[in-house]
């Protein structure tokens, strides 16, 4: 049976709004994501400053959430004899 990790767009994800969220710099290699999470409704950039919507929350804590599950079932796998490779 194969499990599938969350994605390295994925973290890229979590890592922008993350940092969105902490009020820290984006990398200019993020200006691309950052108008798509923005177009999304993600982001509202309307005050001048970034800051999450609802949405951007909901999207953040989910990714969080994927996250820990992956980690969980890769230990109940290691535990059952298993091993998988996780990218974090």
């Amino acid at each position: 049976m194969k499990v599938g990790n969350i994605g390295q767009q994925e973290l890229d994800l979590l890592e922008c709004l993350i940092r969105i969220d902490a009020h820290q710099s984006l990398d200019h290699r993020a200006d691309d994501m950052l108008m798509r999470l923005i177009e999304a409704g993600l982001v509202d950039s309307s005050s001048g400053s970034l800051r999450l919507t609802l949405s951007g929350i909901e999207r953040c804590q989910s990714l969080q959430h994927r996250i820990a599950g992956d980690k969980d079932a890769a230990k109940v796998l290691a535990d059952r004899g298993i091993s998988i490779a996780l990218d974090k």
